[in-house]
């Protein structure tokens, strides 16, 4: 028996959760908009600084060079320009250091002094997160079931998913919340689209799934496989611009993206990046592989048969190809770095298609949809 209500109040639970997530996504967006305010203050102030030190620098030279007026030998040093800052730095260190992550960076040691744009952001992020939680499984609960037999369920409860980890992770590493644009937003669309075109009423599950432990074990897999696919394709994506960013500084090129550099200058470099982007994807690579196991060992008890080349079947598989050559690469020194995040990046585009297109257009057995 459907519970209608509790499916109508997990489904305005969600919408209020999407509300919470934009909240969210514009203090993540204010905090890096801040923090590379800063930052280009404080660069702006640092080369000022080297340029009043190159004149004080010139004017001491002119002074030294000039000809005594009072006495032979004998220089009066109250002409002469000093620099108080110079005169007390330890000899042999530059007075004009590059303004520090501490200095300009206002993310870490800001968020113990009030509600900065990040805490603000955060703190939506995990109220969002608690009443998405929630609405999946009110859905579950109104249905009586595990809540992803469709594409609406199976996306809120990825996208759930997905934040879960993020925010698990940002909460024990708070430079990690600065990511958190970036996360937010992809999922965010995630869950627009699912509110908009892949909503459906609760209802029961399609005969082929009923009674079945399976779909308890194979589905769960699949939504942890896709959520760290899609937190996976956000960080190897950042690895990317970040690495493109790096070389350009390196070459002493400008990359022309104004504050957009200072962002990046912001995040974590693209080796960590790329350290965090593989231990994700190994995860999912090791959800993809039990989600190939199980779902054969369905097959078989509910068709009769381990394989049968059905179209989802076979877009797994890719996925775990693909996947599969993504850790190889990383594992090799020609490959290692940005060729392999381009590799996982197919890997997600895999991900999509099978989610989309094969649900929505090519008909087989795994035709679960609910469009």
């Amino acid at each position: 028996m459907i519970n209608q209500q509790l499916a109508e109040v997990s489904n305005l639970t969600i919408v209020l959760a999407i509300t919470l997530y934009v909240l969210a996504l514009f203090g993540f967006g204010a905090d890096i908009t801040l923090i590379s305010q800063r930052r280009g203050d404080a660069r702006l102030e640092a080369r000022e600084r080297e340029h009043d030190r190159e004149l004080v620098g010139a004017g001491v030279s002119a002074a030294a060079e000039a000809p005594a007026t009072a006495s032979a030998g004998t220089t009066d040093s109250a002409s002469l320009p000093t620099d108080p800052v110079a005169d007390n730095a330890p000899a042999g260190r530059s007075t004009t250091a590059a303004p520090g992550r501490d200095q300009v960076d206002g993310g870490v040691n800001d968020e113990r002094q009030g509600m900065t744009p990040r805490r603000f952001a955060f703190t939506m992020a995990v109220v969002a997160c608690v009443l998405h939680t929630s609405g999946v499984v009110m859905r579950g609960v109104a249905t009586q079931r595990a809540p992803w037999a469709n594409m609406y369920e199976f996306a809120m409860t990825s996208a759930a998913g997905v934040m879960l980890v993020f925010l698990l992770f940002a909460a024990r590493r708070r430079d990690a919340r600065s990511l958190g644009l970036f996360v937010v937003a992809p999922m965010l669309l995630v869950m627009l689209l699912a509110q908009t075109l892949w909503i459906v009423p609760a209802a029961a599950l399609t005969p082929s799934l009923r009674n079945s432990h399976w779909l308890y074990i194979h589905i769960s897999v699949a939504v942890a496989a896709t959520a760290l696919s899609i937190l996976g394709a956000v960080i190897a994506s950042l690895q990317l611009v970040q690495a493109r960013h790096e070389r350009a500084l390196l070459a002493g090129t400008p990359t022309h993206w104004g504050r957009v550099g200072h962002v990046l200058d912001h995040l974590p470099s693209s080796r960590q990046l790329e350290s965090l982007s593989f231990r994700i994807h190994a995860i999912g690579f090791v959800c993809w592989t039990f989600t190939l196991i199980f779902g054969a060992i369905w097959a078989r008890e509910a068709w009769g048969r381990f394989w049968g080349w059905d179209a989802k079947e076979v877009w797994t598989f890719v996925i775990w190809i693909v996947y599969a050559a993504y850790l190889h690469a990383r594992n090799t020194a020609f490959f290692r770095g940005s060729r392999a995040a381009w590799i996982a990046l197919i890997g997600f585009v895999a991900v999509i298609f099978n989610y989309t297109v094969v649900n929505t257009v090519i008909n087989g057995f795994h035709s679960y949809s609910g469009l």
